[in-house]
């Protein structure tokens, strides 16, 4: 009788590997995943250097707003210019450059 549970015991453990080996390492690597987030988000140089990416892409974006702005006046500017001087003189100006 115990010759024949052998077999049965070995068919048994290769199947449970086989079965639970990727649902052990995926649960691994999400325990990996959570606890690399978890050292990164208390690490507080890796917090000082999100901080001032933020302050950075902040400024940009003020920057940004500014030179459409700056665009937008430079624009009207010259669009008022060709108004005063009218339309004939400035294209003559234009073409000889």
């Amino acid at each position: 009788m115990p010759e024949e549970l052998i077999p049965i015991v070995l068919f048994i453990s290769i199947a449970a590997v086989a079965i639970f080996r990727p649902l052990t390492t995926r649960i691994g690597k999400v325990i990996e995943q959570s606890q690399a987030k978890k050292s990164l988000a208390q690490d507080p140089q890796i917090q000082r250097i999100m901080q001032l990416m933020e302050r950075l892409v902040d400024r940009m974006d003020r920057l940004e707003d500014r030179v459409d702005f700056t665009e937008r006046v430079l624009e009207r500017q010259r669009m008022q210019a060709q108004l005063t001087r009218g339309p004939g003189r400035g294209d003559t100006e234009e073409q000889q450059s």
